[in-house]
């Protein structure tokens, strides 16, 4: 029992991945990187190569645009053979392209379609309680209204039964005072 022992992990920054507590961001060290080496590259901002801004569309799931605004195609990874890729007819060009493997997008998409699945699901599920509450309430309603109905029709019943046993007396009453003259 002895050979063998365990030690919590150190608090050191060494181990911590906690960035907020630090203040140290990776994302902006590396911008500040870049942008000092295009500082050294390019005197004058008008010099930078031309940034496209980010699209969804290239982003995520199956490109459907490129950076610079065309259509990618599908070809074969001159890097990794075999495997299929997103990228541009004209990737040689210097300017920034689409470059994504075609199973990580396929991927993606996958996820993406699942989520969606799943929240469409939610969705009829909830519609579907509703709907079942909704019924429920409708229900409750209709008894309440066959009650009052009951309740009504008990006292008309009753009130019709004292109207005949009224119009009875008074029958009598006046079949006495005429068969009495």
């Amino acid at each position: 029992m002895g050979r063998y022992s365990y030690s919590q992990p150190s608090d050191s920054s060494h181990y911590s991945r906690d960035e907020a507590d630090s203040g140290y961001n990776e994302t902006e060290e590396l911008i500040g990187r870049d942008q000092a080496e295009l500082e050294l590259k390019y005197p004058e901002p008008s010099q930078y190569p031309t940034q496209y801004p980010p699209q969804p569309e290239v982003e995520f799931g199956f490109p459907q645009v490129c950076y610079c605004g065309d259509a990618p195609i599908l070809a074969t990874s001159k890097n990794d053979p075999g495997r299929r890729v997103y990228t541009y007819k004209n990737v040689d060009d210097g300017d920034c392209h689409v470059w994504k493997f075609w199973d990580v997008a396929v991927m993606e998409e996958i996820r993406a379609r699942d989520k969606h699945i799943l929240q469409l699901e939610e969705k009829v599920d909830n519609l579907t309680l509703m709907s079942n509450f909704e019924s429920e309430e409708k229900v409750v309603r209709l008894e309440n209204l066959v009650s009052d109905l009951a309740k009504k029709s008990f006292t008309l019943k009753i009130e019709f039964e004292v109207c005949v046993g009224v119009m009875l007396f008074v029958l009598v009453v006046l079949g006495l005072v005429i068969g009495g003259k």
